[in-house]
């Protein structure tokens, strides 16, 4: 058992709401971080550890209190309880399928998301501004890699490309809407706030579209999506997505990286 799952047992004892008959289960997690579900006499939970904090720079309590506001609108479940050491979350239980799950046509699924994008991103939240060159650097740092002359000249790049973009339109954003992270019912709730910002809302599609896999067409549809729902031309918002997708891999590409470490 880890160290990890041993603090989180010993703690979870100790909570008032939380029966001594309690079992965890474990779920499928992401790439990094541990899913259990809390069964209770009479209650289930959902738990979320977060070993995904050797790799970035994240303040916990913050993103609480972002999910608490976000499920007061609607978007988010309820969170219950942050650990003292910030190392677990316990979320209210939510019965619903997330898109992954469900057998929906292509067109339904992108404008499930497309419908969650454009919400998301006129919502009036305090939020941190996402400062993307300075993750790239920090992922750099764990990955301890020699920066060639050509990788300095394309951070470089990226990097004007990244500040003009934020000096002309940031908005709240998820930056890791995955099938799995938006439920099926109407209207959708949304899971894993961890690299919620204020950010570039083209940055925000283009990261669904990478984390999703999505071919040509389905990319379109869910710009075609947007833009209706946004009241924005279509060929703009191709374009600047277009514009953000080397920035969204290249920070995938840097993450996972330091995930392997």
């Amino acid at each position: 058992m880890t160290d990890l799952k041993v603090e989180m047992l010993a703690e979870l004892s100790g909570l008032e709401f939380i029966h001594s008959d309690f079992q965890l289960i474990a779920l499928n997690g992401g790439a990094v971080n541990s899913s259990y579900t809390l069964q209770t006499s009479d209650q289930r939970y959902f738990v979320k550890t977060f070993e995904s904090d050797k790799i970035a720079n994240l303040d916990r309590k913050k993103l609480f209190d972002i999910q608490t506001e976000l499920a007061a609108k609607g978007m988010a479940v309820k969170p219950v309880y942050l650990s003292d050491s910030l190392s677990f979350q316990i979320d209210q239980w939510l019965n619903s399928p997330t898109l992954d799950q469900v057998g929906d046509s292509s067109i339904i699924i992108t404008k499930a998301l497309a419908t969650a994008l454009s919400k998301l991103h006129n919502i009036k939240i305090d939020a941190p501004l996402l400062d993307l060159p300075s993750q790239w650097q920090h992922y750099l740092k764990l990955i301890e890699v020699e920066i060639s002359d050509s990788m300095q000249q394309t951070l470089d790049m990226y990097t004007s490309i990244w500040y003009q973009a934020c000096a002309t339109n940031t908005v709240f954003c998820h930056n890791d809407l995955a099938l799995s992270h938006v439920t099926h019912e109407h209207p959708n709730k949304i899971f894993d706030w961890e690299y919620c910002a204020i950010s570039c809302p083209y940055f925000d599609i283009a990261s669904c579209v990478v984390v999703n896999g999505f071919s040509c067409t389905n990319e379109a549809s869910l710009c075609a999506f947007y833009a209706q729902y946004s009241h924005q031309r279509l060929s703009e918002v191709i374009d600047k997505v277009s514009r953000m997708k080397p920035l969204v891999e290249l920070t995938y590409k840097l993450w996972y990286q330091a995930a392997r470490l």
